[in-house]
């Protein structure tokens, strides 16, 4: 497997129009894993990922793309390491499917070379990837929400990118919609070795599918570590406020929390 640049924050302050919103956040991205970002609504999540991806310029502290401060490399070169899907993002009115995932081939452009055959066949196999090729030809405005997500998955695959990361890229999805998303993206993790960053909201579905994950609370990093170590009763009783019961998921053997609500079950009565 080829080697991954590593990602990292070091000592990050950052936020919108004078307000700071993360407070000295300081990780390392787990190279060629599936690592997820939780907490509760407003704690930084979306910020963090989008100063990762340089959309966010930090009031102090550096990203660091293998020891290189990301601010100090040229657009186009960091476009082919690092890719970002951003949440909701504007379609193009009456474009292509083909056309709108053909653009994540803009890294490898320049104006004095058009397309080549690599760049045919990276958007071809981005589209087999996530399953839409005979897609090609819609206009993306006739879509449902989960073939939409979809097309701009692999417009980010199209992008070829080592690191990719994804901003609650299930969400207004039905599970199973859902599910089919991470089911691609692990795939896409275990073939091409992809390190991929997710926002989700569902605990559940991040415990099932993150190898690492990063916890927030109010713009700070309060735990991190596999899904056993962060996901306990009292990790998410302080960042969600909930209480509940952790045990192991039946069909994955990750942990899956039970709210415990008004009328609580008492899990000791319960095999699983």
């Amino acid at each position: 497997m080829k080697k991954t640049p590593v990602l990292k924050a070091s000592n990050i302050v950052a936020g919108y129009d004078n307000k700071i919103i993360l407070d000295d956040i300081t990780i390392t991205i787990p190279a060629n894993k599936i690592s997820v970002i939780i907490g509760a609504n407003a704690c930084g999540k979306s910020t963090l990922l989008k100063t990762l991806a340089r959309l966010i310029k930090p009031v102090s502290g550096d990203i660091l793309l293998e020891d290189k401060k990301i601010r100090d490399i040229p657009s186009k070169q960091l476009a082919k390491v690092l890719g970002l899907l951003p949440q909701s993002p504007v379609v193009p009115e009456g474009i292509a499917v083909g056309d709108l995932v053909g653009r994540g081939r803009f890294p490898y452009q320049t104006f004095f070379k058009g397309w080549e055959k690599k760049d045919y066949e990276a958007v071809e196999e981005a589209l087999e990837i996530m399953g839409i090729t005979e897609l090609a030809n819609r206009s993306v405005d006739e879509l449902s929400g989960g073939q939409r997500q979809r097309v701009w998955i692999a417009m980010a695959l199209a992008q070829q990118t080592e690191i990719l990361l994804l901003d609650e890229p299930t969400t207004f999805l039905d599970i199973t919609y859902q599910v089919e998303i991470l089911d691609l993206l692990t795939d896409l993790n275990k073939r091409r070795g992809t390190t991929i960053v997710m926002v989700l909201h569902d605990i559940n579905l991040s415990a099932r599918y993150a190898d690492y994950i990063f916890a927030l609370q109010k713009g700070t990093l309060i735990r991190e570590g596999t899904p056993e170590e962060v996901i306990t009763e009292g990790l998410i009783k302080q960042v969600f406020g909930l209480d509940c019961a952790v045990i192991k998921d039946p069909v994955s053997g990750s942990p899956f929390i039970v709210p415990k609500g008004r009328h609580h079950v008492n899990m000791e009565d319960i095999t699983v």
